[in-house]
């Protein structure tokens, strides 16, 4: 889909996963999250406000801030110190996740048009440069998707929820297609109208299909009154169907796929075949008995922490909360025993929050098991990041954004060196306090650069230490006719310079 449809449909940022209100997009102006801005750069951050309280596990925090107010998004890079690294042009974005294919790290995410929940889009692969060097689609056409937008066309119909990689070099993702039920179960028209919740798993590299499987083909194991969601006059025509069943993510374990419905707050593992292994419902059980505290609801990021036969680890972001629902239960990081033979018995494992800055999450969010048994959550709607230590103790607080005012769906912390294939952007202006001129650099998406070089002709003039996403460089001896260029030192980019630039140009 092309840059000019998404910027002439700005309510898909406000609607992005179908549970803010449209009075948080119409906040007043006092209720803006501050913005980081640069000289050197026309980019604008949200400024990232991080509180450490122990030590956090290496790496750097990946996720895609959503500006409700403004109707900005895009993909980012952050530091533990909340220094941008990298941030990608504006656009909608979701499932952004770092990963590794061929031996090598990448960042895959979502790119396209998003609204009512779910979205039509493709996947983008990014290099250490920034750079797509895959781009897996699926085609509406071929597939025969119906959407409720009957005036536009997409050419890839892939959901906004996920992008996990398999070790077979292959994909999963999730689509949503409008088709036709009988609702009559759930208070609704027999002839109705559901979001039917598809997952596909796509090879990389070529784009072919390798698995498919469509919930609503599957209604006698997930069957329509199980969801939780209410109808509220939906589903009566195409263009506002059922939310049935909302599929969030998908996970492969050997030959078997692991998939979270939100709206029916369950927990499938499918066989090869399509037909279930077993089913975990968060309020029934669904296949299995219930433990004390072990109830979940509107859950995200389901993932096995550990597999045998006769037992499996489940690790959830467990928001139990929505827009119909309301912000009345506490958002926790979930981990349960599930015991797949004899007693069949749910237990809970470990229950995970801030208890000083409780989170009540609306809608989105991830829980990432990092090394040393330390854990990455983030809370979705609410923009917020943590992370805890192998004993549960908070050890980072990130907050970017105002509550109902700045979203991602997910954030991961992950090692990153970033071979940017541009030059360090670089602005000098002179100063007729000092008489000294100020040299700003930055060099967006950069890892690991030490220090900066100012030269005017083939004399340096200066070295400074780099200091975050920008440096400023205060240099003596350089009048208006001087032309500077400045170099990074350091790094897997050592020695790249950025253009010859003239004193007092741009500023």
């Amino acid at each position: 889909m092309s840059r000019s449809l998404m910027s002439r449909l700005p309510q898909a940022l406000a609607l992005f996963a179908g549970c803010l209100s449209v009075s948080a997009a119409q906040s007043s102006a006092e209720d803006l999250w501050p913005l980081q801005t640069y000289k050197s750069s026309s980019i604008q951050t949200p400024v990232m406000n991080v509180t450490k309280m122990g030590q956090t596990e290496p790496g750097y925090l990946f996720f895609t801030p959503e500006d409700i107010i403004r109707g900005d998004g895009y993909p980012a890079i952050y530091s533990d110190d909340g220094q941008l690294v990298w941030q990608g042009p504006n656009a909608s974005y979701s499932a952004l996740q770092p990963q590794m294919l061929d031996g090598e790290p990448v960042i895959a995410l979502w790119t396209g048009y998003a609204g009512q929940g779910f979205g039509f889009g493709h996947i983008s692969i990014l290099n250490s440069s920034y750079d797509e060097i895959h781009r897996v689609t699926l085609s509406c056409k071929e597939q025969n998707f119906v959407t409720v937008f009957e005036s536009m066309e997409f050419d890839s119909c892939i959901d906004i929820h996920e992008s996990q990689f398999t070790d077979s070099g292959t994909i999963l993702v999730t689509a949503v297609n409008v088709t036709q039920a009988d609702l009559s179960s759930v208070g609704g028209p027999k002839d109705g109208w559901i979001q039917d919740g598809l997952i596909y798993e796509i090879d990389i590299k070529t784009n072919e299909i390798l698995f498919r499987w469509s919930t609503h083909e599957h209604l006698d194991e997930a069957p329509l009154s199980e969801v939780y969601a209410p109808l509220e006059g939906s589903g009566g025509n195409k263009t506002d169907p059922y939310g049935y069943p909302h599929l969030n993510a998908v996970y492969k374990y050997g030959d078997d796929y692991l998939v979270s419905s939100r709206y029916m707050c369950s927990v499938f593992f499918i066989a090869p075949n399509g037909t279930l292994n077993w089913h975990l419902h968060g309020r029934t059980g669904g296949d299995f008995h219930l433990g004390l505290g072990t109830s979940f609801c509107y859950q995200h990021d389901v993932r096995f922490e550990s597999q045998t036969p006769e037992r499996v680890t489940l690790s959830m972001h467990n928001n139990d909360n929505t827009d119909f629902t309301g912000a009345t239960a506490l958002t926790t990081g979930l981990v349960l025993d599930v015991e797949l033979q004899g007693s069949k018995q749910v237990t809970l494992k470990s229950r995970m929050w801030d208890a000083d800055e409780p989170v009540y999450a609306q809608s989105q969010g991830s829980y990432q098991v990092l090394g040393n048994g330390h854990v990455l959550q983030d809370h979705g709607a609410t923009p917020k990041i943590e992370e805890y230590d192998e004993n549960g103790r908070i050890v980072m607080r990130a907050r970017f954004g105002y509550d109902n005012t700045m979203q991602t769906y997910r954030a991961y912390r992950y090692p990153w060196v970033g071979r940017p294939s541009t030059k360090p952007s670089v602005v000098a202006c002179p100063s007729s306090k000092s008489g000294k001129t100020a040299v700003y650099v930055s060099w967006n998406g950069a890892t690991d650069v030490q220090s900066w070089k100012v030269y005017s002709g083939s004399q340096v003039k200066k070295t400074a230490t780099r200091n975050g996403f920008e440096t400023t460089i205060l240099v003596d001896g350089l009048s208006s006719k001087d032309q500077i260029v400045v170099e990074a030192v350091g790094g897997v980019n050592d020695g790249e310079r950025s253009a010859t630039v003239t004193i007092g140009q741009g500023c």
